[in-house]
């Protein structure tokens, strides 16, 4: 048998055993032992099927039962969080297929309907409200603690909410207090790699029924994804420290006024995960070019190593503090409501970026750093007036104002490594000098400016035709406007050149191109190696851009009951976001600086239905783009600054046609007291309506003429950078072992399907590959006791240990790195290459225990 397979099933057996351990925990609470027999108490009859507990929404901005409302629509509650061990945003992807949510700085996403939003892409496609104030997807999908509900709302948004979106909005309500009893809770975990978290709140009346406090504070540490170089002793590590304060003041029946400051500190520091073989060896070319062995950069890692090779972690460190307000007066037949979000970004540095993530320099780390100039603004109000349902009126309505501004200015500070900074020219191996000769670095410094001024005047009817039909509509006017800035400066710098055709170094001058001056190197004094000074402000450019778009959006749907459990409804609506200009691709040519608007309309089919205590809700929709803003990362381009060879970053985007059809199926049921099943699919395929998007062709090589390449993107491409289809199963089984204890059993399985990755997987022949499809079980399994005041479980995330590529991309190298690539012919295709991928992999198993206890009003 070969090492492998002796590891594989090596592995499979220890998953299995722990598989097998938990549930005999579970089976020992559920069936209690002798011991406990006696205190038993004997069941006086048979479980029986029940009625499935209502769940209650805001879709609409009223509060309603999900089975009554004419929206796909699934909630999570601050209990299934509690039951699931759940601590951080993303996890929340495993209860709802198709939203998926990644937590990873710049490469922060967003992913509902097949729709993907990132950093720098402009309006997010799928809005995120905190509390009924839309933020920064980025700044927000961290921690998860003290939550009341979880909403992840499909299809249209922008006419009953303020921001616009095509494929769906979610809502996340934190713990409200409690204004008449004192209580709170206290939690905490401890998994495998010291994952520990630590969450607690308690609430206390001021006032009795008129003003009440409630306090919430979250303690975690971990080694975030667990990442480690195989090039360093620096530990990867994860910090977070939130600390919330709510207040609610409801001094009469029909006047509420409650408001929640958050403030949150992380401090991250992480490697890049690579896979692949490492460089290949060099032979060189004797008295010439010295031979590079094969892997100099680091050795073969595979998917399941876990691993970088970098010398040094990136280092991130944010503090940010959220603030909203909701007040709402019942007056005159009507609601007044108003809603208010303000994000402070207090901390002075955000990142530092490592950019040699492929090793190019052994023993020495490059820094991209970005931190805020000023304190950035970000502000939303929304003013909404709504009828009081009335059953003497066949109607009910709204209208409301809806606006956010943002601002800020980010600096980015990007040292240049030009050719002699580690070595000779043409002698000098990788990685033999790891501390840069200052003379030949060039300092820069990268300012941009970025902000939004959005508004939105949206009214809404809502007619009952008959007891069991509904017609309701509504029409929002956004304006928007996204001015940007950027502005790039360079200092003095030097350049070492060889031009063997020289006799002597005293013809160095000879070799300057006009404007610029050349020298004899003083440094290097072996062959005919000549100093290029480049003045600062050589490099400089600019780029202001302060677009305004204005559109109207509309959204109409009918429902209908045809019985007390079954609710078919039909939806219509469009959308409309703003691309931002693409900020941090220096140099790229104006005609590809700011993408068109992206237009949409949804049309959906759906059907809700409760019967025999099983629920199950469907919906069919598709979504029609008209210059949907799409990412291209990773494509080269002439820097029409500095001439040479730059690659776009996750900011470049691009328009194109597309179509996306799906849907999305929903099935809960409690065959008996302690039983609960539930099931959810969805599946969206996003496909190209055919046009020309940027691309990578060896076959064209860039010039001045030709800065970048363009491929056909033939009709039926698939475009999804998610999985099309999601499954997730989950279950509970709880059962009462004493008079005082309740065992339970908890899992949850979640499948995605083959992903075709668009953009990032590319095979030999230059198209795009599949990744394989994967699922991902959670199990929990413990005890209860005092009516579920306090809970003592195991946990096993990831109970298979599956090791599955959610991304990859091929990195660009900077030749200037590189002793000798300006002017060897051979090592820049030799050395550029890398032999790494970027890859992005499932978190790891992790095994835990969690207690929690909770007393009074929880």
């Amino acid at each position: 048998m070969s090492e492998k397979s002796r590891d594989f099933r090596g592995t499979m057996f220890a998953n299995t055993r722990l598989a097998t351990m938990m549930s005999s925990v579970a089976f020992a609470a559920l069936c209690a032992p002798s011991a406990w027999a006696q205190e038993t108490p004997a069941p006086a009859e048979e479980d029986e099927a029940r009625t499935l507990q209502a769940v209650v929404v805001t879709a609409r901005r009223d509060t309603e039962n999900l089975q009554v409302v004419p929206v796909s629509a699934q909630v999570v509650s601050g209990e299934d969080l509690s039951k699931l061990a759940i601590t951080g945003v993303e996890e929340i992807s495993k209860l709802a297929p198709g939203l998926s949510l990644v937590n990873a700085g710049s490469n922060t996403s967003v992913t509902l309907r097949g729709v993907t939003w990132q950093p720098g892409s402009g309006t997010p496609a799928t809005p995120l409200y905190f509390n009924e104030a839309p933020f920064d997807p980025g700044n927000t999908i961290v921690s998860m603690f003290d939550i009341g509900q979880v909403e992840v709302l499909r299809g249209p948004q922008g006419t009953s909410r303020g921001a616009p979106s095509i494929s769906g909005a979610i809502t996340i309500t934190t713990a409200k207090p409690n204004l008449s009893e004192i209580g709170g809770f206290v939690q905490g975990l401890y998994g495998s790699d010291d994952h520990t978290n630590v969450q607690a709140a308690i609430n206390f009346p001021i006032i009795k029924d008129m003003l009440a406090v409630r306090l919430a504070a979250n303690v975690e540490d971990s080694e975030g994804r667990g990442i480690h170089s195989v090039n360093s002793a620096i530990e990867p590590m994860s910090e977070d420290r939130s600390y919330r304060a709510t207040v609610l003041f409801e001094p009469t029946d029909n006047l509420s006024l409650q408001a929640m400051y958050q403030q949150r500190k992380t401090e991250n520091a992480n490697f890049t995960q690579v896979e692949g073989t490492g460089n290949a060896a060099f032979p060189g070319v004797p008295g010439l070019y010295p031979a590079v062995r094969a892997g100099y950069n680091g050795p073969a890692l595979s998917l399941g190593d876990r691993a970088s090779v970098q010398d040094r972690p990136n280092l991130e460190h944010q503090h940010i503090d959220l603030l909203t307000v909701n007040a709402g007066w019942e007056v005159l037949g009507h609601n007044l409501t108003y809603n208010f979000g303000r994000q402070y970004n207090r901390g002075d540095l955000i990142a530092e970026n490592a950019t040699d993530p492929l090793n190019i320099l052994p023993g020495f780390e490059t820094f991209a750093t970005v931190s805020n100039v000023g304190l950035p603004d970000w502000a939303s109000h929304e003013i909404r007036l709504s009828s009081t349902p009335s059953a003497d009126r066949p109607f009910d309505y709204d209208i409301g104002w809806f606006s956010k501004e943002s601002d800020g200015t980010i600096n980015f500070d990007a040292p240049t490594y030009l050719t002699g900074a580690f070595g000779h020219p043409l002698t000098a191996l990788p990685g033999a000098v790891t501390t840069p000769n200052s003379r030949y670095v060039l300092g820069s410094s990268t300012n941009i400016g970025i902000g939004q001024v959005f508004s939105s005047f949206y009214g809404n009817a809502r007619f009952r035709l008959g007891e069991n039909t509904e017609l309701s509509g509504g029409v929002a006017l956004v304006k928007d406007k996204v001015p940007v800035s950027l502005r790039i400066q360079t200092f003095a710098g030097v350049q070492a050149i060889v031009n063997p055709q020289l006799p002597l170094r005293a013809f160095c001058p000879a070799v300057a191109p006009p404007g610029l001056t050349a020298v004899a190197s003083p440094v290097y004094t072996t062959g005919v190696v000549c100093d290029l000074l480049l003045p600062a402000g050589l490099r400089n450019s600019s780029q202001s851009n302060s677009d305004k778009y204005d559109d109207t959006l509309y959204n109409l749907s009918l429902s209908h009951r045809l019985s007390d459990d079954v609710l078919v409804y039909a939806t219509t609506g469009t959308s409309f976001r703003s691309g931002l200009p693409a900020i941090n691709n220096p140099g790229l040519p104006a005609n590809l600086v700011t993408p068109e608007p992206e237009e949409a309309v949804s049309y959906e089919l759906g059907v809700k239905s409760e019967v025999g205590g099983v629920r199950i809700n469907g919906s069919v929709f598709q979504l029609d783009y008209t210059n949907q803003l799409t990412s291209f990362e990773g494509v080269d381009y002439i820097n029409a600054v500095t001439g040479r060879t730059a690659r776009t970053s996750l900011a470049f985007y691009r328009n194109i046609d597309a179509l996306v059809r799906g849907f999305e199926v929903e099935l809960a049921a409690q065959p008996t007291d302690h039983l609960f099943l539930g099931a959810n699919l969805s599946y969206s395929r996003i496909e190209s309506e055919g046009g020309n998007v940027p691309c990578n062709d060896a076959s064209r090589p860039l010039n001045a003429a030709n800065p970048i390449n363009f491929c056909p993107s033939p009709v039926g491409q698939v475009l999804n950078q998610q999985s099309p289809i999601q499954i997730t199963v989950n279950g509970s089984y709880d059962r009462p072992v004493t008079e005082a204890l309740d065992g339970y059993l908890r899992f949850t399985a979640s499948h995605k399907g083959d992903n075709p990755n668009f953009g990032n997987f590319r095979n030999a022949a230059g198209g795009f590959r599949e990744t394989d499809g994967y699922m991902i079980v959670d199990l929990f399994a413990g005890l209860t006791g005092n009516d579920g005041g306090w809970d003592l479980g195991l946990y096993a995330k990831n109970l298979f240990d599956e090791q599955a590529e959610l991304s990859r991309l091929s990195p660009s190298t900077t030749p200037s790195l590189l002793p000798g690539v300006s002017t060897n012919p051979v090592y820049p295709q030799y050395l550029t290459l890398g032999g790494y991928d970027q890859v992005r992999s499932t978190a790891p198993q992790e095994i835990g225990i969690k207690l929690r206890y909770s007393f009074g009003a929880r």
